[in-house]
């Protein structure tokens, strides 16, 4: 299998945390984790329960896409071939890494690939793969939707969920990284959006999956999605809607 890093941003998920990690070893993947300055003890728990996961420690909290970037420069400068994001409150399927991997060296047009994301219990759809509205607004495909057969075919989306996705280094070599402006939230729809205007295909891999915890990080932060949703979306926009598509979405 090509060789994969996965990069966890962890901030305060000492709850989490574990069962994150645990679904991770045995994937085939360095896994290196990102401390966002957490005041738990997510810390040393880490340390204590994963001696074998790198760590990268931060002071301060540097926003998922300031946390990920650090993460993604290591795997670049370590000559990996791709580089996998998951959310520190989400879980893998035993297969989730390899499935994705799998695709990735088949088809070498694409440059990103994100799973089927479900709820925790399984019982619902977090997302299969983002989509973009004419109005500007991405949305997470299928979310909240019973788990069934619907999007059980790979295809291509418009982007993929940081939360649980792979990306292939010299896409990312090649478009830059994590817009660090963004700091959280559509900060992975941003890059969808670069990766395809350079000409690089976004896919949904069904095989994959992995079970997610939705807003346990944000929630624990008052406002924080809101703010970041409303500051974002414009920034969204206006960075990469082609100019001759302004009228069109605007009327």
């Amino acid at each position: 299998m090509s060789r994969t890093a996965i990069v966890i941003p962890n901030l305060n998920g000492a709850d989490s945390i574990d069962a994150c990690l645990k679904s991770l070893m045995g994937q085939g993947a360095k896994i290196i984790v990102v401390e966002n300055g957490s005041t738990d003890n997510s810390l040393e728990l880490i340390k204590s329960r994963h001696p074998e996961v790198e760590l990268i420690v931060n002071e301060i909290n540097r926003g998922f896409a300031g946390g990920v970037n650090q993460g993604i420069k290591q795997a670049i400068e370590e000559d990996f071939t791709y580089v996998a994001l998951f959310n520190n409150d989400a879980v893998a399927d035993r297969g989730w890494l390899a499935n994705l991997v799998t695709y990735m060296d088949k088809h070498s047009e694409v440059g990103i690939a994100t799973c089927k994301f479900l709820s925790r219990d399984g019982k619902h759809i977090d997302s299969t793969g983002d989509l973009y509205t004419d109005w500007g607004l991405p949305y997470p495909r299928g979310r909240k939707e019973k788990t069934g057969d619907q999007y059980d075919k790979d295809t291509f989306v418009f982007a993929a969920s940081g939360g649980a996705s792979i990306y292939r280094i010299s896409m990312l070599k090649e478009i830059g990284l994590f817009d660090e402006d963004f700091f959280a939230y559509y900060e992975d729809v941003d890059v969808s959006f670069r990766a395809q205007l350079a000409g690089w295909k976004v896919a949904y891999v069904p095989g994959s999956v992995a079970y997610h915890q939705i807003g346990a990080t944000s929630g624990k932060i008052k406002g924080f999605t809101t703010y970041q949703a409303m500051k974002n979306l414009p920034l969204l926009f206006y960075k990469n809607v082609p100019a001759k598509y302004f009228k069109v979405v605007g009327s």
